[in-house]
C-alpha cells in the first residue's frame, strides 16, 4: 500500500493504514514493532573495525616489512652483537605505524552511518489510544499518528489526514531549496511519492503550520531510510594514489623477493653460510624497498592538505588530496553549489511596457505583494514563507524608507488569505483612507481568468485585451527562461467591501494586473569563471539536481556549462527519462556532452557517478543534503559544503569547501595537480638511491669482495637522509601552466618504465659507479687485495664503507636539484625560498661529514674516518650526477617537443 498512499483520498487512510484518528493501543504497537523492527538505522555491523584492522596488516606492503623484520630478528639470533635486531625493530615500527595511518582513516569515513542516525528526531508528539504524549522516535510503527507542528523534524515517513498551513523543507532530501505547502488531497496518478503535497518524509522540517498524519514507514522502509542503506553498502572506490602506490609497492615487493630468493639459492648452491645467505637477501629486499616513500607520501599529502585548508578546501582523507587533482568530471548540485541557496527577487517585470524603472508604479507592485504575504516581524528579523521574505527584503533594500513602508503595509493588512496549494495563489485585504484593497499573488496560469485590467506605463488601468494578454504571457516565458519564477500581482479596489466578512471566492473577480515577480536562487558570481577554467583543464563539469529542467537549464547556461548555441532541452536529460536506460545506454548518453541531469533521485545520482566511472573518468561530486550522501560516498572524490551543508553530506565525503564556494574546487584541483607531479618528482628522487643500494650486494654475491652497504647504512638512507629532500620535492609551486593541461590518463602509472629506467638504469648506475669507485679507492689505497675477506669491525673496511655511503649521501644533493625541473636546470631563486629544500641539502651535507668524523655515528653506522682529500673528491659527485642529468635533459627535450 505505501507505493500508492498519496494516490488515495483522506477519508480512506486509517483504513489503507489499518489505524484510527484515536491512535493505535499499545498491543498493536507491540505487535507491529515485533514484525517490522524499531524506527531507527541501527546496523548489525559485528566487528567490522577488528576485520578492517586485519586488512591493513595483511596488504603487500606490510607482509614484506614484517618477514624483513622478522629476517632480521633471526639473523641476530644466529649472529648476535651485529644490531640486526635494531634493523628488526626500525622496520617492524615502519610496519606498524603504517597500517595504524590506514585503519584510522577508513575508521573515520565510517562515521557517515552515525551522522544519518543523528539527522531523525529523538522524541515526536503521538496520539495513543486517543491520548496524545511525547514518545520515543523509534517506537514508532506503521498507522501511529503523529503531529509536528513548526521547527519539528519529520521522524517517519507519514500521510497526512490534517493540514493547517503546514509548510515543509524537503531540501535534506530531494535537494530543493523551495518550502512546499502541504495538503491533504489525494495527489494525481502520474505524481510519483517525492512529488506529492500529501506526505512527510522522515528527516525534513517544518517551516511553518500544524499537521496531523499517519505513518506509514519507518526505519529503513522510509525514503530516508533508503538513502541511509544506499550510504551503508557503499564503499569507496580506492583513489588513483592508491591504486598506483598499490601497484608500485607490489612491482617492488616482486623485485625484492625474486632478487632476494635468487641469490639466496645461489649462496646456498655455493656454500656460503646461512648467514652470509640471510644477511645478503635481507640487504637485496631492505635495498629495493624504499622504506621512506610511503611515510613521505603521508607527510606530503598532509602539507598539501595544509595548503588546501588555507584555500578553503577541507581534505578529511589524505588520498583525496592527490584524487581531486586526477578528477576528469564534476557532478555539481545546483543549490547551494552553483547557487546561493537563497531566494531572491531579481526582477520587477511590468505588464505592457518592457521599462520598469516608473518609481510609482513599483511602489505599487511591491506594495501589493506584500499585502498578499504572511510575514511576521521578529526581534531577528523577518519569518516567513522564503518567497515573502525575499519581497520584503528588496522593499527594505531598493526603495526609500523601505522598512517603514513595510511596517505600514502590515499594520493596513487587516485580513490574508493564505496560499492556497490548489488555487496557487494568496491574497490579503488592506484598508487604505477611503477604501479596501484586496491584492492577490500566484503562479500567472490561476490569475489569467481572472484578469479583466492590467496597469499602463502611465499607471492607468487599460482592459485586458487578447494583444496584451499574449504580451504578458510573453514576458512570462522570458522570465521563466532565465531560471525565474514567475509570480504575477494583481489588486481590486473597492468601496463596497462588507470588512471582514468578505470571501476569497467574492473577491477574485474583475483583477488588475500590476505586474510581474521573477525570483531565482541566483548563481554565485565566481562559478561562470570557475567553469570556465575547468573547461580550460579538460574537466567536464555536470549539473545533477532535483530542480525543475528549465530552471536547472537556466543555471547550466548561465554557469557556462552549456554552449551559448546550445538548442534549448538538447543537453538536459530528466529523472523520469533517466528511468528507462540502462547503464550502458547511459553510458553512451553521457559521451554526447550532457551537462544537465534534473528531477533525478539519489539512486540516480549513483547512477549517472557509476556511468561516468564506467568510461574510466575520475568523478568528483558535490552535495550539502541528505539525499547526496550516497553519491558523496560513492564518488572517487567526494566534496560537501561546508557552511550550508548537512553534518550527513560533511561525513561521507572526503572534502569539504569551507566557503560552499564552486570556485574553491578548481583551486583545489590546482593543488591536486601539483601534489601528483611532485609525488613523481619525489619518487624519481628516492627510487635513484636503490641503484647504488643492490649494485654493492650483487657483487658481493658474484665476486671475492667485502660488501660495500650494510643493511643498516641502507637504511639510514631509506629513512633519514631522504626524507626531508622528499618533502622538499613535495612542497614545490604549480607550474604556471598545469592547469592548461587535460587529466592525467588513468592507466599513466606512477611507477611506469621511464621512471624505473632513468632512477635504475641511469642515475642509479651513475651513483653506484661514483660511490663504489671511492670504496675500492680506500680499499686499495690501505692496502687490500682482491679476494681478501675483511672483518665487519676491520677499520679499513669501515672507512671504505663509510665513504661509499656519504658519497650516495652527497650525490643525492645533485638529484634533488635534477628532480625541480623535468626539462630545466632546476638551479633557481624559488628552489631557494623553499625552506626545506634547504634543511634537506643541510642535513645531507651535515650527515656526510658525520657518516666519516662524528664518533657516535660511526658506532652506529659502522663507519670510520677517511683522508679528507678523499672526502673532498666525494663531493665531485654532486656537478656529475647534476651534470650528466642535465645533459640528457636537453636531448631528451630536443626529441619530445
Amino acid at each position: 500500500m505505501t507505493g500508492k498512499i498519496h494516490h488515495i483520498p483522506v477519508a480512506e487512510v486509517f483504513d489503507a493504514l489499518n489505524s484510527r484518528p484515536e491512535g493505535l493501543n499499545g498491543r498493536e504497537i507491540i505487535e507491529r514493532r515485533n514484525q517490522i523492527g524499531a524506527n531507527s538505522l541501527e546496523v548489525d555491523r559485528g566487528l567490522w573495525w577488528l576485520e578492517s584492522l586485519v586488512r591493513q596488516f595483511t596488504n603487500f606492503f606490510t607482509i614484506l616489512l614484517d618477514i624483513s623484520a622478522a629476517i632480521c630478528f633471526v639473523a641476530d639470533y644466529i649472529q648476535p652483537g651485529e644490531q640486526m635486531d635494531l634493523l628488526g625493530y626500525a622496520l617492524l615500527g615502519v610496519s606498524v605505524l603504517n597500517a595504524l595511518f590506514s585503519f584510522f582513516q577508513e575508521y573515520r569515513a565510517e562515521r557517515a552511518m552515525e551522522e544519518l542516525k543523528k539527522f531523525l528526531p529523538q522524541r515526536v508528539l503521538a496520539v495513543r489510544d486517543g491520548l496524545e504524549a511525547e514518545v520515543p522516535a523509534d517506537s514508532l510503527v506503521p498507522g501511529d499518528v503523529i503531529i509536528v507542528r513548526e521547527g519539528d523534524r519529520v521522524p517517519a515517513d507519514s500521510r497526512l489526514c490534517e493540514a493547517r498551513d503546514l509548510t515543509l523543507s524537503n531540501a535534506p532530501l530531494t535537494g530543493e531549496s523551495a518550502p512546499v505547502l502541504l495538503t491533504t488531497d489525494a495527489a494525481s496518478q502520474q505524481q510519483t511519492m517525492t512529488e506529492s503535497r500529501n506526505l512527510l518524509f522522515a528527516g525534513c522540517s517544518v517551516v511553518r503550520g500544524y499537521g496531523r498524519a499517519v505513518v506509514f514507514a519507518t526505519g529503513y522502509r522510509s525514503q530516508f531510510g533508503r538513502i541511509a542503506m544506499l550510504s551503508h553498502k557503499i564503499r569507496r572506490s580506492i583513489s588513483p594514489l592508491e591504486r598506483e602506490t598499490g601497484r608500485m609497492v607490489r612491482i617492488l615487493t616482486i623485485i625484492a623477493v625474486a632478487m632476494g630468493l635468487v641469490f639466496f639459492t645461489y649462496g646456498v648452491i655455493a656454500e656460503r653460510s646461512l648467514w652470509v645467505n640471510l644477511v645478503f637477501m635481507m640487504g637485496i629486499i631492505v635495498a629495493n624497498v624504499p622504506e621512506g616513500l610511503l611515510p613521505t607520501f603521508t607527510l606530503s599529502l598532509a602539507m598539501g592538505s595544509v595548503r588546501m585548508a588555507k584555500r578553503n578546501v577541507l581534505v578529511k582523507s589524505l588520498n583525496a588530496v592527490e584524487a581531486l587533482g586526477s578528477v576528469h568530471v564534476i557532478c555539481t548540485d545546483k543549490t547551494g553549489t552553483l547557487t546561493r541557496n537563497r531566494l531572491t527577487l531579481a526582477t520587477l517585470a511590468h505588464p505592457m511596457s518592457d521599462s520598469s524603472d516608473n518609481m510609482e508604479w513599483r511602489d505599487r507592485l511591491l506594495g501589493a505583494s506584500i499585502i498578499a504575504s504572511d510575514l511576521d516581524e521578529t526581534e531577528t528579523g523577518l519569518s516567513g514563507d522564503p518567497l515573502d521574505v525575499a519581497v520584503a527584503e528588496y522593499l527594505e533594500r531598493e526603495t526609500d524608507d523601505g522598512l517603514d513602508k513595510l511596517h505600514d503595509l502590515n499594520s493596513a493588512t487587516i485580513r490574508r488569505f493564505p496560499f492556497d496549494v490548489a488555487k496557487r495563489r494568496a491574497g490579503g485585504i488592506a484598508e487604505t483612507s477611503h477604501s479596501y484593497r484586496f491584492c492577490v499573488k500566484g503562479a500567472w496560469e490561476s490569475l489569467q481568468p481572472l484578469i479583466s485590467h492590467m496597469v499602463s506605463a502611465d499607471g492607468d488601468a487599460r482592459n485586458a485585451t487578447p494583444d496584451l494578454i499574449a504580451h504578458a504571457e510573453r514576458t512570462v516565458a522570458t522570465l521563466a527562461s532565465r531560471g525565474q519564477r514567475v509570480i504575477a500581482v494583481a489588486e481590486r479596489t473597492t468601496n463596497r467591501l462588507a470588512g471582514t466578512s468578505a470571501t476569497q471566492e467574492g473577491l477574485e473577480s474583475d483583477l488588475t494586473l500590476i505586474g510581474f515577480l521573477g525570483l531565482e536562487d541566483p548563481l554565485r558570481p565566481e562559478v561562470p569563471d570557475a567553469v570556465a577554467k575547468c573547461h580550460t583543464a579538460g574537466i567536464d563539469v555536470v549539473m545533477i539536481t532535483g530542480d525543475h529542467p528549465e530552471t536547472a537549464e537556466a543555471i547550466a547556461r548561465q554557469a557556462g556549462m552549456i554552449p551559448k548555441d546550445a538548442l534549448p532541452g538538447a543537453m538536459i536529460i530528466t529523472g523520469s527519462e533517466l528511468g528507462t536506460l540502462s547503464e550502458p545506454e547511459l553510458i553512451e548518453r553521457t559521451t554526447r556532452g550532457i551537462s544537465v541531469f534534473a528531477r533525478t533521485t539519489p539512486e540516480q545520482k549513483m547512477k549517472i557517478v557509476n556511468a561516468f566511472e564506467a568510461r574510466g573518468k575520475v568523478v568528483a561530486v558535490t552535495g550539502d543534503g541528505v539525499n547526496d550522501a550516497p553519491a558523496l560516498k560513492a564518488a572517487n572524490v567526494g566534496i560537501a559544503m561546508g557552511k550550508d551543508g548537512t553534518d550527513v553530506a560533511r561525513e561521507a565525503a572526503q572534502v569539504i569547501l569551507l566557503d560552499d564556494n564552486f570556485a574553491s574546487i578548481v583551486a583545489g584541483i590546482e593543488e591536486g595537480r601539483t601534489i601528483y607531479a611532485n609525488i613523481r618528482k619525489f619518487t624519481n628522487y628516492v627510487l635513484v638511491s636503490n641503484g647504488p643500494e643492490i649494485i654493492p650486494y650483487l657483487l658481493y654475491m658474484l665476486f671475492p669482495v667485502p660488501l660495500a652497504l650494510t643493511v643498516v647504512q641502507i637504511l639510514s638512507i631509506d629513512l633519514c637522509t631522504d626524507i626531508v629532500p622528499s618533502m622538499a620535492l613535495g612542497q614545490e609551486k604549480p607550474d604556471p601552466t598545469i592547469m592548461r593541461q587535460p587529466p592525467r590518463n588513468r592507466r599513466q602509472g606512477l611507477m611506469n618504465l621511464p621512471l624505473i629506467l632513468h632512477s635504475y638504469g641511469f642515475l642509479g648506475l651513475i651513483e653506484a659507479a661514483f660511490s663504489l669507485s671511492l670504496f675500492f679507492w680506500v680499499l686499495y689505497s690501505g692496502g687490500w687485495a682482491w679476494g681478501v675477506e675483511l672483518a665487519s669491525d676491520d677499520p679499513l673496511y669501515r672507512s671504505a664503507t663509510g665513504i661509499a655511503l656519504a658519497s650516495i649521501v652527497l650525490m643525492q644533493i645533485g638529484n634533488l636539484f635534477g628532480r625541480r625541473s623535468r626539462y630545466g636546470l632546476g638551479i633557481d631563486p624559488d628552489a631557494f625560498r623553499n625552506p626545506l629544500i634547504i634543511a634537506g641539502i643541510t642535513i645531507e651535507i651535515v650527515l656526510s661529514w658525520a657518516i666519516l668524523y662524528a664518533p657516535p655515528i660511526n658506532g652506529i653506522l659502522g663507519t670510520a674516518p677517511v683522508d679528507a682529500n678523499i672526502y673532498l673528491t666525494a663531493w665531485l659527485g654532486v656537478p656529475l650526477i647534476f651534470g650528466l642529468d642535465y645533459i640528457r635533459k636537453r636531448i631528451a627535450h630536443r626529441f619530445m617537443t
